[in-house]
């Protein structure tokens, strides 16, 4: 989520918070270990199967379909909203953009904050081997996008990385 705290003062923080419990009380500020304590609780109280209230709703009713809904809304209620920022605390701005990779299935789901569909990618669906041509999607411009957007990538240069500065 964010760099501050660093990753095990986060984990000690929620020790505390997982022993109130979620139900009880959760931290409400859009600190990062807040934020992260929601995060915790409701990653851990979201259906791990399929969920006889809510697959009748989920595209095509799979599993892997609802789990990527659930993570997302998980992601989404930590969220610092668009336009906030917190005068003397960089390490606290509006978040842009949510992703959220289904490693097993190989597609990388996207939520921007500045757009009103979810969009993915299909790696199984692209050239990744060493000569293939270099792509990009263009996210400038209010350009938007909903579903696979495989077919949308257009051809590019490389990107060129700075040299590695020796001190």
């Amino acid at each position: 989520m964010t760099n501050s705290p660093k990753f095990d003062e986060q984990l000690a923080l929620n020790k505390y918070w997982e022993a109130i419990g979620g139900q009880t009380f959760l931290p409400g500020t859009s600190f990062a270990a807040d934020r992260f304590a929601r995060a915790s609780f409701f990653i851990q109280a979201i259906p791990k199967s399929t969920d006889l209230n809510y697959i009748i709703t989920v595209p095509k009713g799979t599993y892997t379909n609802q789990a990527i809904a659930s993570v997302t809304s998980v992601i989404r209620s930590v969220n610092i909203p668009l336009g906030i920022t917190t005068s003397g605390q960089p390490n606290i701005a509006s978040t842009l953009w949510r992703s959220i990779p289904d490693n097993k299935n190989r597609v990388y789901y996207f939520d921007l904050a500045t757009n009103p569909n979810t969009f993915w990618v299909s790696l199984l669906d692209f050239d990744l081997t060493e000569k293939s041509p270099v792509k990009k999607l263009i996210l400038t411009n209010g350009k938007v996008y909903s579903g696979n957007v495989n077919d949308q990538f257009e051809a590019s240069d490389p990107f060129c990385f700075l040299p590695a500065a020796i001190n």
